[in-house]
Order: C-alpha cells, then sequence, then structure tokens
C-alpha cells in the first residue's frame, strides 16, 4: 500500500536588514499604541504612501516577546481520534491503515489511505508536529494547485471577495472545529483566498491561513531569491548551530464550488507557548513605525503600502526535546539522539522559538512575490524581505 507523504516545506526566512537598531527609539505606553493602531490615518512620508485611508490592527493587551515551542508527539496524543474525525465511519476500513517508518524525521500517527490511483478517495496523517493531512476526491489536485500567478487572489483583510465570501466562511467553520478536537492554544486567521480552475474546468478555491498566537499572527513568508551578500542575515546552519530566523507555514483548505471541503492541512505545524516572557509596557507605535521605515527605505525609492500587520517573527534558539522521545540512535555508540541536528536540522517537535513582535508593512503580498517591510516593535530595527525576480 502506498503511503502518501507530503515533505515539510524547509524554506528558510532569510531578511535584508536595513539598519540596525535604532538608537533610542522612541517607545509609546502599550495601551496607548494599542489605541492608535486600532484606528490608524496614515500621515505625510518622503518615501512612504498607503493604499488605505484608514489602518485598523489589533494589538493584545498582554503583547509579549515570549518563547514559543514546536508541538511535540502530537500524533501520539491526537492520532487517533483527528483520522476518524475526518474519515466517516461509513468509509473507514482496518485494511486501508498503514504506518509509517519512525526513522524518519518527523513521526506519523497511523496513516489512513484509500485513494486510488488518480488520487481519488479518502486520506488522512497526522504528525508529531501538530501538521496534519487531509484530503478526499480531487483535493490532493487542488491542494498542489499553484495559484501564486493567477489573477484572482484576494487579501482577506483589505480585499473585498464579493460571493466568495462563502468559501472563507466554510474553511474558518473547519479550522474551528477542528482546533476544538485539540488542546492546541493557537488559532487560524484566514489570510488569502485563491479562486482557481482545476484540469477539468471545474471551479475550487483555496483558503490560505496564518497560525496566530495570542491572536498575533506568526509571519508566514518564506525568502524565495537570492540575496544581495552584503544584506543577508545568517539562517539556521551548522555553523551557529542550526539557530536562525526561520517562517511557520500554516494550514491551507480547499474547497469545491458548491462548499465541499476536500483538503485540509500542511504547513510547518504548530506551536505551544514554552516562557511566558514579559508583557511589553511599552513598543514603538505604528506612527512612530512609519517615521522609521520611511528614513530607512530610501534605497527603495518610494513604496505604496497595501497592508498593514502585527506580526510575531520566530528564530529558532535551540531543542527542548525530552530525551525519552528520542527516536534516533548513534550508530557507533548505540547511543540515543535527538531528532533535531542528526537527521533533521531544523523545524523539528520540541523546537524552540524567540517570538518577537514586528509591524510588518506589505508592499507586495503577492505568492512568491512579496515585498515586506519590518519594523520591530521594541528596537526599531528595519529588516526588509524582498521576493522581486531580479
Amino acid at each position: 500500500m502506498k503511503k502518501r507523504v507530503l515533505p515539510l516545506l524547509t524554506a528558510i526566512l532569510l531578511l535584508l536588514p536595513s539598519c540596525g537598531p535604532q538608537a533610542d527609539p522612541d517607545l509609546t505606553p502599550l495601551d496607548q499604541a494599542a489605541a492608535e493602531a486600532a484606528s490608524f490615518t496614515p500621515g505625510s512620508y518622503e518615501n512612504l504612501t498607503f493604499r488605505q485611508d484608514k489602518i485598523s490592527v489589533a494589538v493584545p493587551e498582554d503583547l509579549a516577546r515570549c518563547t514559543l515551542r514546536e508541538v511535540g508527539c502530537f500524533d501520539l496524543e491526537y492520532g487517533d481520534k483527528l483520522m476518524r474525525w475526518w474519515i466517516p465511519d461509513e468509509i473507514w476500513d482496518d485494511q486501508s491503515v498503514s504506518h509509517w517508518d519512525d526513522t524518519y524525521a518527523y513521526a506519523f500517527s497511523s496513516i489512513f489511505d484509500q485513494t486510488g490511483a488518480d488520487g481519488n478517495g479518502w486520506y488522512a496523517a497526522v504528525w508529531c508536529t501538530g501538521t496534519v493531512m487531509y484530503a478526499r476526491d480531487n483535493g490532493w489536485e487542488h491542494y498542489f494547485h499553484d495559484p501564486g500567478l493567477l489573477d484572482h487572489s484576494y487579501n482577506l483583510i483589505v480585499d473585498d471577495v464579493d460571493e466568495n465570501g462563502l468559501f472563507v466562511e466554510q474553511a474558518q467553520r473547519f479550522a474551528a472545529d477542528w482546533l476544538a478536537q485539540t488542546g492546541l492554544q493557537t488559532t487560524l486567521r484566514p489570510k488569502y483566498l485563491y479562486v482557481c480552475t482545476d484540469d477539468g474546468g471545474e471551479k475550487f478555491a483555496k483558503v490560505s491561513f496564518q497560525t496566530c498566537w495570542n491572536g498575533v499572527p506568526i509571519s508566514d513568508v518564506a525568502r524565495r531569491y537570492p540575496d544581495d551578500s552584503g544584506f543577508t542575515l545568517s539562517g539556521p546552519s551548522e555553523e551557529n548551530d542550526w539557530t536562525g530566523d526561520v517562517d511557520l507555514l500554516s494550514v491551507t483548505a480547499c474547497m469545491t464550488s458548491d462548499g465541499k471541503l476536500d483538503f485540509f492541512g500542511g504547513g510547518h505545524g504548530m506551536v505551544e507557548l514554552y516562557d511566558p516572557g514579559t508583557v511589553c509596557k511599552e513598543i514603538i507605535s505604528l506612527s512612530t513605525a512609519c517615521d522609521i521605515l520611511s528614513e530607512t527605505i530610501s534605497g527603495y525609492g518610494s513604496q505604496e503600502i497595501r497592508d498593514v500587520a502585527l506580526e510575531y517573527r520566530l528564530g529558532i534558539i535551540g531543542s527542548d526535546q525530552p530525551e525519552e522521545t528520542y527516536r534516533f540512535v548513534d550508530l557507533e555508540t548505540g547511543g540515543p539522539l535527538p531528532d533535531r541536528g542528526v537527521v533533521q536540522r531544523y523545524r523539528t517537535s520540541y523546537d524552540l522559538y524567540d517570538a518577537a513582535p514586528y509591524w510588518a508593512f506589505y508592499a507586495r503580498d503577492r505568492r512568491n512575490r512579496e515585498l515586506i517591510f519590518y519594523v520591530n516593535c521594541l528596537t526599531g530595527d528595519v529588516q526588509i524581505l524582498d521576493n522581486q525576480p531580479r
């Protein structure tokens, strides 16, 4: 019996620093900064214009720089439950259940695979990191369909989706129902809607989510194009003990034209709180971030900003994997080895992430063609993610 496994994307989020930390940046009490961001009117800036006359960004009253941990052993705790939740009783067949070799970099629950050669049928798998893969009928085809160059895409934060809002509502309901089956404290925010046409000429939709912690989305844009060597931040590598900046791609939901969900899952798994850190009593306000950004992106010329968000960016800072969960063996000594640093270099169960809040200014938000300016809410450091083709 075949096993359909989609490798996790391991694109590293490399960012271009336009400048270092601001010298003594002006900070604003958190409640005042939150009130301003909730109803912000952009001013006049030398290098910035805004597509929106009014901007509203929610800032939680307990915003903190914290440490998050990649979920571990999620497959053992929730695998059977979440597979049976997706697969109807009348479809379930023990003969369709198989097990994955646990020497793979990511552990799986049992896998239910009742898909035929044409890809139709039912599929379910739950991974140790909190990732799930659910598919039925043409779900795999819809999931792999690349909407990056399609015209019919919507940023759900700023665009009017008209009658296509029913797709978004269906995706939101399913995501909420799925989360309710787990103990996860994360939430899923729909970010993009893609209205597509499959090879058979049938309309379908894809909704891409962002994983949120405490209501704040986690940055999910990966680096795609080569950087200027003078502007590259290091990503995970052997030289820095596999620490560095990463993206957290979230789940995708696919639906047929009549609103039937036929795929849900993907992404990089889920996170949980490891250390609550300290609530940010003061942060750089959105207005101050605009001033800082306008001053420091002169090399990019004047930029029109399409969307503004408060986002967490993650940096891998280590691992906290319990030794009793080690799944690999040193061939020379016979001793147990952790997942990270041996088979998988980064993005494994129990990885620890420094989660820092940033103002994110989207000048371009087309998939794989993004241009985003980030301003650190605590230091004023400006970083640029530029996925524009060279």
